[in-house]
């Protein structure tokens, strides 16, 4: 019996010592790793460069020239990397071109324009021209606390309309701040500024003053056109104002395969969607504007116009616009009320030759 109690015993030991030496090791304690920053705090600012481009893309007609005026901002390296990128992300995509920024340098030095600060549409319109660009963009970056404020805008050179405007507030990271920090007047180029002295950048970075000069070519000559010559939207030229103000000259008729036969309301609409050879901007014509393509044109059997009825843009009484018989350049009048025999109602199916302004 004592000796089977020791069988036993010698048993259940041998058991217990095998469980033991085949039990799963207890997990670790998990090691905490320490990211040289935080995931939240990680940068943004080449992915929201990266939106400004595709919406460009997106906004603009395939195929125009683009010319990266300036970007505003205290931090001088910070505007020279946004315009940077934003000119290999449109060379890369090949959906828009850009106009090279020697081109640019050399414009405005021979025409002596200063771009440290914000420039007018005037002027951007004027070096838009020169450059051969349909658009220039321009913007500005802004610290709002922990954010930066990014703003591009699209100007058409021709009409001087507004044909694209982003937003974006970015959070801090590595590379804006890195080019906040930076001294320098441009980015990767320039003399060192002392602190509290930057000022707002332009599109071309400030020269040290050993570099080599970029040689200046002459300015292209701005493009005259005639009453009767082919517009840059592929219309007809009907009116010259002979000099540049308010950010046009020139008066065009779209070609008269674009003119429209509609409601008053529909010609509106439809002459506003309007893009010919890549141009927008067109919309129906004044009550002056009807008369000189009327003179300058139809009177001269230029512009193929018919003797229909063609609408302008002037309305009345709410129910009405005006309307002239290319026929005999007469005004049409309907009604007995007085005040009221100088409209033609607008659900009448009239033609409407589209206009624009360059």
């Amino acid at each position: 019996m004592g000796n089977l109690l020791v069988r036993i015993i010698i048993i259940l030991l041998s058991v217990l010592l095998f469980s033991c030496k085949n039990a799963p090791a207890p997990n670790p304690a998990p090691v905490k790793i320490s990211l040289p920053f935080p995931e939240e705090s990680a940068d943004k600012l080449d992915a929201a460069i990266r939106e400004v481009s595709d919406y460009l893309n997106r906004q603009l007609p395939r195929g125009n020239k683009l010319v990266i005026l300036n970007i505003q901002s205290e931090y001088p390296a910070l505007s020279e990397y946004i315009i940077d990128e934003l000119i290999a992300n449109t060379v890369n995509d090949r959906v828009l071109s850009m106009v090279d920024r020697q081109q640019l340098n050399a414009i405005r030095a021979e025409q002596r324009f200063q771009m440290s600060g914000e420039v007018d549409d005037n002027t951007a319109q004027a070096l838009g021209r020169m450059a051969g660009a349909q658009i220039i963009i321009s913007g500005a970056v802004s610290k709002i606390g922990d954010l930066y404020r990014l703003r591009i805008r699209a100007l058409n050179v021709q009409t001087a309309a507004i044909d694209g405007q982003f937003n974006k507030n970015i959070p801090e990271g590595t590379t804006i701040n890195a080019l906040v920090k930076s001294k320098a007047t441009g980015y990767g180029v320039g003399e060192a500024v002392s602190a509290g002295t930057q000022k707002s950048t332009s599109s071309a970075a400030v020269q040290p003053s050993n570099a080599a000069a970029v040689p200046v070519t002459p300015a292209p000559a701005p493009v005259i056109y005639k009453i009767g010559d082919n517009g840059p939207g592929g219309g007809i030229i009907f009116f010259d104002k002979t000099s540049y103000s308010n950010g046009w000259r020139y008066l065009e008729a779209a070609p008269a395969e674009n003119e429209i036969k509609a409601s008053w309301d529909t010609c509106v609409e439809m002459t506003g969607l309007l893009v010919i050879n890549g141009v927008k901007g067109w919309r129906l014509p004044t009550r002056e504007e009807l008369n000189w393509m009327y003179n300058n044109l139809k009177m001269k059997d230029l512009g193929d116009f018919s003797n229909e009825i063609y609408w302008s843009s002037e309305e009345g009484w709410g129910w009405g616009a005006r309307a002239m018989r290319f026929r005999n350049g007469e005004w049409l009048r309907t009604g007995t009320i007085a005040g009221d025999d100088a409209f033609v109602g607008k659900q009448n199916m009239l033609i409407a030759r589209p206009v624009r302004r360059f």
